[in-house]
């Protein structure tokens, strides 16, 4: 069984983890846009440096606990926590795929495929 400090510096690490993930994938749309991005996408991408910056500290305050200030940890992994949810819904709403097989709407997307898309078709 781990210890309380144990079990918050692994949950730090797998939310870093994720957070990696999320702006490599967010990276990649960025990288792959041909002209522009949607703002939904750079949100996403903010509050994955956000999230980043954050977790650094909470990770080396789980460590060292002369910096940890336990309220400010609990409200800043708060934070974190509704600012990826609200960027979640917001990719989903502004994606409006209801199936990946939907190639059609998928790659004419203006959200994935930035403001070409959008200027070619008018």
């Amino acid at each position: 069984m781990l210890s309380s400090a144990e079990q918050i510096d692994a949950d730090d690490n797998q939310q870093f983890f994720w957070t990696l993930l999320i702006m490599a994938l967010v990276g990649n749309m960025i990288a792959e846009a041909i002209k522009g991005n949607h703002s939904a996408i750079n949100f996403t991408m903010f509050v994955a440096v956000l999230a980043m910056l954050a977790l650094l500290y909470l990770i080396v305050a789980s460590v060292v606990e002369s910096i940890a200030i336990p309220i400010a940890m609990l409200v800043l992994d708060a934070i974190l926590t509704v600012l990826f949810l609200i960027a979640g819904i917001v990719m989903a709403a502004k994606l409006g795929v209801h199936s990946c097989n939907n190639e059609v709407r998928l790659f004419r997307s203006v959200f994935v495929s930035g403001d070409a898309i959008r200027r070619a078709l008018d």
